[in-house]
């Protein structure tokens, strides 16, 4: 793997948020966006060829890291203590204020970035989405009730 590839894997790995092409970019020293692709994509692929329960997906134009769903389920008494990054925290205190919102309707308060937020809330397992017409739903989830009355002050 060369020097571009490990660079790239080490900013997806440790970033709380989904990277664009032209920040990995930066990393790495070049301005074509075309060409970061190309090497977002290698990565992927030696990800797949060696079997990794991690992965790297890019979503609307955002790459992030994240393990491969049979082994989120396995790995995911050990993510309760797990870090939620400071933007889906503010999205998962809006869901909470307004349990059943749609993924629409947070949208056009909160903005583009939700989508990730609400794709890092589900893998983590605070919240769950269901279908509501042409979009989905989004509520909390007994996990979310659990982990955080455990955080919040016993009452005198």
């Amino acid at each position: 793997m060369d020097e571009q590839l490990k660079t790239i894997e080490a900013a997806l790995f440790m970033s709380s948020r989904s990277l664009t092409a032209m920040e990995i970019g930066k990393l790495i020293k070049v301005a074509a966006p075309g060409y970061v692709d190309t090497k977002v994509k290698e990565l992927m692929s030696e990800y797949e060829k060696f079997g990794s329960s991690v992965k790297v997906v890019c979503e609307d134009g955002k790459y992030y890291m994240t393990l491969r769903g049979e082994y989120a389920q396995v790995a995911k008494e050990f993510a309760k203590e797990a870090e939620i990054s400071r933007h889906a925290l503010k999205t998962l205190a809006y869901i909470n204020k307004f349990n059943g919102i749609t993924k629409r309707e947070l949208f056009r308060k909160l903005g583009s970035t939700i989508y990730n937020d609400v794709a890092e809330l589900v893998e983590k397992g605070f919240v769950e989405q269901k279908r509501a017409g042409r979009s989905k739903s989004v509520r909390t989830t007994q996990k979310f009730k659990e982990y955080f009355s455990e955080l919040a002050p016993a009452p005198e």
